[in-house]
């Protein structure tokens, strides 16, 4: 398997999905998602509720740091529900796709919301940053970064 369709894998297989039986605390407070299969270890570590932060880290079977993904992201004030945001932000990122692995769809709208995911790069060396909108206002955001850890992956 390769390493873009393991962290789509992993992605559908955990946050998006509510994959709430795998999720995890950890001894320093975080929480977080973790899976292995086909080689490849993924583990998503986050702080926070809002604001929020976290990175996901994919390692290969010798247990070498591969790839990683640096976030932080929060719901804005003006939001009438967050856990209408929250719950629109996890159907958009159900939608990941080779062309976009790393949040969601370049946009996708519902009713009075609609989000937005513009990011730059590749898999090797990335960034982005991702958008919620009520209407036309933003109520909530999301900045990332990453890329390889080993050349040539």
């Amino acid at each position: 398997m390769s390493l873009i369709d393991f962290i789509i894998k992993a992605k559908l297989a955990s946050y998006a999905s509510g994959g709430e039986g795998q999720k995890k605390k950890f001894n320093d407070g975080s929480v977080g998602f973790e899976m292995m299969a086909d080689g490849y270890r993924y583990l998503d570590r986050y702080n926070g509720f809002n604001p929020f932060a976290g990175t996901e880290y994919i390692y290969d079977s010798s247990t070498s740091l591969i790839w990683t993904m640096n976030y932080y992201g929060e719901v804005l004030p003006n939001c009438s529900d967050p856990k209408t945001i929250y719950s629109f932000l996890k159907e958009a990122m159900l939608l990941i796709s080779p062309e976009y692995p790393f949040r969601g769809p370049p946009e996708l709208e519902r009713e009075n919301l609609r989000y937005e995911n513009m990011q730059n790069g590749r898999l090797d060396s990335f960034n982005g940053i991702e958008s919620i909108y009520e209407g036309n206002e933003r109520v909530y955001f999301l900045h990332y970064h990453g890329g390889n850890m080993i050349k040539n992956i």
